[in-house]
């Protein structure tokens, strides 16, 4: 097995996505084998194996693309519980593609009763290969020893939380070195292994850190700020013999526009038509454990700043804002129904908006639209905030799938530019695919939580004693 240097200083190594994606379509066909024999021991036909070895390229090929969209090659330092969603709806996904493609190739002989082997076979053996390449990937990179720049500020705070919300293993933080003191640097760079700069650091600063973690073989990681999201989708040209980065206009192309459009009629049609018994069933819920309307009719902020009326099921009491104005909901917000709490866990209060996607006012994919008052105050804060407005809201977005309820503003924002800067067909998909599990999950959903005592306090220890 090949391994690449991940580090200078640690001569780190980790495995290539490539060797992984090989695995993984091994043991896919390896589960359908062992399927077979199960069901069948030595005396398979030909005539009921034949189908298989004419669907197993379109299976090899599903595998990759399935488990790629889901995020399963990218690296993962959250949990092996998110990991173990994504491979539960990969495994579905390559069944319903088996399916699928035997139909299409008519082998009807291919048994159906391998197929439901095959898919549990494949959650055991895909999951504990999975597992086993967590922890061993956890092993290579090891508990690294984190310095933090950043002023001892509550955005440096915020960021702490994060890292220590992590599970344990993946880092530690050694400490935070204020900006006015990273004269300092070298003092911290012998007995550390990796660097985190908050956004609020000046360019200069940056390039100096940068430089000299890069001397020191030390890896950094960058909390970005708009200069460093627009850099991200910047493309290398040329000047006579000057080399420069080509930023482009974040808009769509119109084949861009007509194609998105196009896949939001068909998508959305065939979700609907799918899905009407349990937008029946919703309504009949919300009807009749709560009084009030089914639907909630809220005005939102589309492409260009127009106003539209979002639908979306009801899932809090009837005028729950009426005496607070309009506020975020909270982790046991005793404003959201039983009902609501479910519908809301599941994602299934959305699906009202794909009236809205038919009507032409969203996309399935996009920032998701805020309320006008939000929207007034953010623009207020942040000065890029107008740029997610360049394209239609969506019913999942990049920051729904890699961030939570709970993620700031700020930070949303920067997810949506990413994905305006790299805006493909591809990307759609892949973040469609990672709905899934999400949507199967009240975890991103829900609401602020509140943070240890244990862990504010450790918080508050490495704040206080800042630079020293």
């Amino acid at each position: 097995m090949k391994f690449r240097q991940r580090s200078a200083r640690a001569n780190k190594i980790t495995i290539s996505p490539v060797i992984i994606a090989v695995v993984d379509m091994v043991l896919v066909i390896a589960s359908f084998n062992l399927a077979f024999w199960l069901r069948y021991g030595q005396n398979i036909e030909a005539r009921n194996y034949q189908p298989f070895l004419d669907t197993m390229p379109w299976l090899c090929f599903a595998t990759v693309l399935i488990f790629g969209g889901l995020g399963l090659y990218e690296k993962r330092r959250n949990g092996f519980t998110p990991v173990l969603r994504s491979i539960i709806i990969g495994v579905i996904g390559i069944t319903m593609v088996a399916i699928t493609i035997t139909f299409w190739l008519r082998g009807f002989a291919f048994p159906r009763s391998v197929l439901l082997i095959a898919l549990l076979l494949q959650l055991i053996i895909i999951s504990g290969w999975r597992l086993l390449y967590w922890h061993l990937e956890k092993k290579m990179h090891g508990q690294k020893k984190l310095l933090v720049i950043g002023y001892p500020d509550a955005d440096t705070k915020s960021l702490l939380q994060k890292v220590m919300e992590m599970p344990e293993g993946w880092f530690k933080i050694d400490g935070v070195l204020p900006p006015n003191d990273i004269h300092k640097l070298a003092e911290w760079l012998h007995k550390i292994d990796s660097v985190l700069l908050v956004s609020s650091l000046s360019k200069e600063d940056k390039a100096w850190i940068m430089r000299a973690c890069q001397d020191a073989g030390r890896e950094v990681f960058i909390v970005p700020d708009l200069y460093d999201t627009l850099l991200l989708g910047a493309n290398t040209a040329q000047i006579d013999d000057l080399p420069v980065l080509e930023v482009q206009h974040m808009g769509m192309s119109l084949s861009q526009r007509f194609s998105k459009r196009s896949i939001d009629i068909c998508v959305a049609l065939l979700i609907l038509i799918i899905a009407l018994p349990m937008l029946v069933l919703c309504g009949l819920l919300i009807k009749t454990t709560s009084p009030g309307p089914v639907f909630y009719v809220q005005r939102r902020v589309g492409i260009n700043g127009t106003i539209f009326k979002l639908y979306k099921f009801r899932t809090m009491i009837d005028d729950a804002e009426k005496h607070t104005g309009p506020v975020l909901a909270a982790e046991n917000d005793a404003r959201i129904t039983k009902v609501g709490k479910f519908m809301r866990s599941t994602r299934l209060d959305e699906l009202p908006q794909l009236f809205n996607i038919l009507k032409g006012e969203m996309s399935l994919v996009g920032p998701r639209p805020e309320r006008p008052l939000f929207v007034s105050h953010f623009n207020q804060k942040y000065s890029d905030y107008h740029y997610r407005h360049l394209v239609k809201p969506g019913l999942t977005g990049l920051a729904q799938v890699l961030g939570k309820y709970t993620t700031s503003p700020r930070d949303k924002l920067y997810y949506d530019i990413f994905y305006l800067r790299n805006y493909s067909l591809f990307l759609d998909l892949k973040i469609l695919l990672q709905t899934i599990p999400v949507a199967l999950t009240g975890e991103r959903a829900a609401g602020q939580k509140a943070i240890p005592k244990e862990k504010l306090k450790a918080i508050d220890g490495i704040l206080n004693s800042a630079g020293k």
